[in-house]
């Protein structure tokens, strides 16, 4: 995931540099107000956004015979300097009857993959190379955030009724043969097999229908290839057809999506429709938003049956805004995107296709182009392909979409909004975007609430589309604390970028899954058993019984700061009357919140009054019968879908601070003693090591010890210097270990990390990269090591000796040991026992010197007691090695 690199990038490259931008405040007095909060996401996909995209069919049917504007299309639709799209929706034709003549558009005419001739079929994988070119291209210029879906709009001609892709007799039929559903299947499967085992595209996921409840097919149409499937039976056969086939290509990872049909509406009761099988094969709901109006109740859907939820094709003519010219293609299109994205929570938006109109004065296949559309008034795509003058014209509906595209990234976490805004946060780097347009022809004031978050900027970056600008850096905007005060110009889309921290109070906690306890589910069953409440996914769900509870031990003390909780889906009353409560043993326990009221389905989140300081969280429910209006259930149940825990590390309570028995470090700015490597280690936060380029500042512990966390202290004002700085270990100061990098810009509060797994350490250093930053947040012209202070937590390991003259040096790489001993005098051999079985067994007796190595590849993890004997005089002193014996566990 490239969220933080690419989205700051867009602040220094191609013409939108923000340092170079003329400085503007925008300040004005409230009339809309958005409150966004992390505590209030999405639901669908747990919030997480995968992205924008567009279908390749048809224009890249049309374009792809240039390598010029397919290389164009790639770079203004999926690069970084474009809209930055990530999801190409790839049509897999099913290729018309070579005899029909009847689709006049120049772009639709898709072909398929097979030749048919008197009941023999062969496939040519030369076919289609126009859309493969574009999408080759595109796959390139979005790089690794790319997703990749394989849809049909037809299957091949000679499997349908009537013999043609356009579609049936009737239009109101089926058109695929009763007997061909498994060979339609095949053949699709067989095509994405190709494409991404031969062609390297790797295929997110398929859908073999697109529209399929519509009267929309009608052989000899003029337009395209479409196919009829009825509800129920029908579309059903075909999924699970067509999860069969994939199956079979060894292509079962791929999610089957369904059914795509034009109407919201229609797509709630196809989807209801499908068998228990189809709807078990189906990972995603894709619809088409061309009609209908229940996009919350078909998110409510998708989420009752555990589905993600795209928007997978839409686009019109429409227009909005006052008076808006050129722009009011483009306030439709932002309109429809804050329409469907907050209302259906999709996780994705995807266009019908950015390209619809072509100049060129040959036409093509003697056919027709449609010339320039009128950008005063609606049309189709957000740019036109001029093939007379080899290049893309791009429109305002163009610059619309990338006010959204290019700055709410895949991974982001998207928050509820209301009105004309879309918003969203990255968890990893603390930005919050939000998007905001004006159909009015005069200004209007808003203002966005961010009280809920727990660190905002001062300031928040603005890029707006107008009628006189395109993504134009406007300035920024002071924020008054946690209140962000903008003007939105008349039939206008703007996007402000906020620096932030996306936590409610101190980071999430991370809880390991072997440190969850919790009483039996309901009839043992381990599919929804105590570990569901911490999975990360709120379609899976703990279903205890009653006196149930859920526990989770943090294998650290740590200061909480919040909570979060989601109910089971349809038994959100279960919850009330549900108490969280904490504890430091394990034993005697304090309630920290009790759920009093009702919770719809979604995350509710609970800020603390106070930090309370706990190393174990328990969500139980009482005895006996509800004792509240919800719940008419005869006891209460333990039932919940997902917990989340908030807070910082507690160091000093958790673990032994190790105090550096020696410092040093590279040279101070200007090798000024004031501000050189020891001030790192002097616990004073107000001095600091003010390091240059390359820097480091290091500390030696004088033994091997086990380390488990690090405090940092940030330079007050220079916070942004320790982003991508990183910090390593080393036993031997040599070999070193990176076990933390920091990814993001840390406040100027002391900062303190768990490492994933305790390390080995004698020696520990912090130090910044080389040459120039490009973390979007560091703009100074290298690496500079500033930091105010430095500490670490852990355990002193005791030495390595089973006996006062025997130590043990132990190799991870061949998971062995060494035992090393002082000579005895008098001795002419040494011995090896091991304890095992409840003897003492005998591994090795001509020793001649005082160093043995075990065998390789010992079990890591497993312990053996070990005793040395010597030989002296004859004798072996057994008494004396056995009373001296130790344990030691390979590695």
């Amino acid at each position: 995931m490239k969220i933080f690199k690419r989205l700051t990038a867009l602040f220094c490259t191609g013409g939108m540099l923000l340092m170079s931008a003329p400085h503007c405040v925008l300040t004005s007095h409230a009339a809309q107000t958005v409150k966004l909060s992390p505590d209030n996401t999405f639901t669908i996909n747990n919030g997480e956004f995968e992205g924008w995209g567009t279908s390749l069919c048809w224009w890249a049917n049309r374009l792809g015979y240039s390598d010029s504007l397919a290389q164009q299309a790639a770079d203004v639709f999926y690069g970084d300097e474009g809209l930055r799209l990530n999801i190409a929706r790839f049509n897999i034709g099913g290729g018309d009857d070579p005899s029909h003549n009847h689709i006049t558009r120049t772009d639709s005419n898709m072909p398929g993959y097979t030749k048919y001739s008197n009941g023999k079929i062969t496939y040519d994988w030369s076919a289609d190379a126009n859309q493969r070119n574009v999408l080759m291209r595109s796959i390139q210029a979005a790089g690794d955030d790319m997703i990749v879906e394989m849809f049909s709009n037809s299957p091949p001609y000679y499997m349908t009724k009537s013999g043609c892709s356009s579609g049936s007799a009737d239009a109101k039929s089926n058109n695929l043969k009763d007997d061909q559903y498994d060979d339609f299947a095949r053949y699709f499967a067989e095509v994405c097999y190709h494409y991404q085992h031969d062609w390297g595209v790797k295929i997110q996921s398929a859908e073999a229908m697109n529209e399929p409840y519509t009267n929309f097919w009608k052989a000899n149409s003029y337009k395209q290839e479409g196919c009829h499937f009825d509800q129920g039976s029908s579309q059903s056969t075909m999924i699970v057809e067509l999860q069969k086939a994939m199956r079979d290509k060894g292509m079962g990872d791929v999610i089957l999506c369904g059914t795509d049909e034009t109407s919201i509406d229609t797509q709630i009761s196809s989807f209801n429709k499908l068998s228990n099988d189809a709807k078990k094969a189906i990972g995603r709901i894709d619809t088409h938003t061309y009609g209908g109006s229940k996009r919350a109740e078909l998110k409510n859907i998708a989420l009752s049956n555990g589905k993600n939820l795209w928007m997978s094709e839409v686009d019109s003519s429409g227009t909005a805004g006052t008076n808006a010219g050129e722009m009011s293609a483009a306030l439709w299109l932002a309109q429809r995107i804050t329409t469907d994205v907050n209302d259906m929570n999709a996780s994705a938006w995807i266009m019908w296709q950015v390209i619809d109109s072509h100049i060129s004065k040959n036409g093509y296949n003697g056919r027709k182009d449609t010339g320039m559309v009128d950008t005063q008034k609606g049309y189709w795509g957000v740019a036109v392909a001029n093939h007379d003058a080899n290049k893309i014209v791009l429109t305002k509906k163009y610059y619309a979409f990338g006010q959204y595209s290019r700055y709410i990234r895949p991974g982001m976490i998207m928050l509820n909004s209301s009105g004309n805004t879309v918003a969203a946060y990255d968890p990893e780097t603390g930005q919050i975007v939000a998007v905001s347009y004006n159909t009015s022809g005069s200004s209007a004031d808003i203002t966005f609430d961010l009280s809920d978050f727990a660190e905002v900027g001062s300031t928040a970056n603005a890029i707006r589309t107008s009628k006189n600008e395109n993504w134009k850096n406007v300035g920024t905007i002071n924020l008054n604390g946690k209140t962000l005060n903008a003007t939105l110009p008349g039939n206008s889309i703007t996007t402000f970028v906020i620096e932030g921290n996306g936590s409610i109070g101190g980071n999430e906690i991370k809880v390991q899954a072997d440190k969850l306890s919790g009483s039996d589910s309901w009839k043992q069953n381990a599919d929804t058993d105590f570990h569901k409440a911490f999975d990360g996914d709120n379609a899976t769900y703990f279903d205890g019984t009653r006196v149930g509870w859920v526990q989770a031990d943090l294998g650290a003390v740590y200061d909480l700061s919040a909570l979060a909780y989601c109910p089971r889906q349809n038994y959100e009353y279960r919850m009330v009357d549900g108490y969280f409560e904490v504890s430091m043993d394990g034993t005697d326990w304090q309630s920290i919140h009790t759920i009093s009221e009702n919770p719809t389905f979604a995350m509710h989140k609970v800020k603390l009054e106070k930090p309370i300081t706990a190393r174990y969280i328990r969500y139980a429910v009482p005895e006996g019968k509800p004792r509240n209006s919800y719940n008419t259930n005869d006891v209460y149940c333990c039932n919940v879908a997902e917990i989340k825990l908030y807070g910082t590390l507690n160091p000093e309570t958790s673990f032994t601070k190790l105090a550096p028995e020696a410092t040093s470090g590279t040279d101070s700015w200007k090798q000024q003693e004031g501000y050189n490597y020891g001030k790192a280690f002097d616990g004073d936060t107000a001095t600091y090591f003010d390091g240059v380029g390359a820097g480091w500042v290091q500390a030696g512990l004088g033994k091997i010890c086990e380390l488990n966390a690090i405090a940092y202290t940030p330079r007050k004002g220079y916070e942004a210097r320790m982003v991508d700085g990183y910090f390593s270990v080393s036993e031997d100061g040599t070999s070193w270990q990176t076990v933390h990098t920091i990814g993001r810009m840390p406040t100027s509060d002391t900062q303190t990390v768990m490492l994933d797994a305790s390390v080995k350490a004698r020696y520990i250093r912090y130090a910044v990269p080389e040459g120039k930053p490009n973390n979007g947040v560091n703009t100074d012209d290298v690496y500079c090591c500033n930091i105010a202070e430095l500490a670490f937590y852990g355990a002193v390991l005791p030495n390595a000796v089973i006996s006062n003259t025997i130590k043990v040096e132990y190799s991870e790489k061949y998971h062995q040991v060494r035992f090393t001993w002082d000579k005895v005098e008098g001795a002419d051999r040494y011995g090896i026992a091991v304890y095992l079985a409840g003897k003492w067994r005998v591994q090795a007796q001509n020793i001649t010197g005082t160093v043995y190595t075990s065998p390789k590849n010992l079990t890591p993890g497993k312990k053996y007691r070990v005793a040395i004997a010597a030989r002296v005089n004859g004798k072996w002193d057994t008494a004396n090695a056995i009373k001296h014996s130790g344990t030691v566990t390979i590695r």
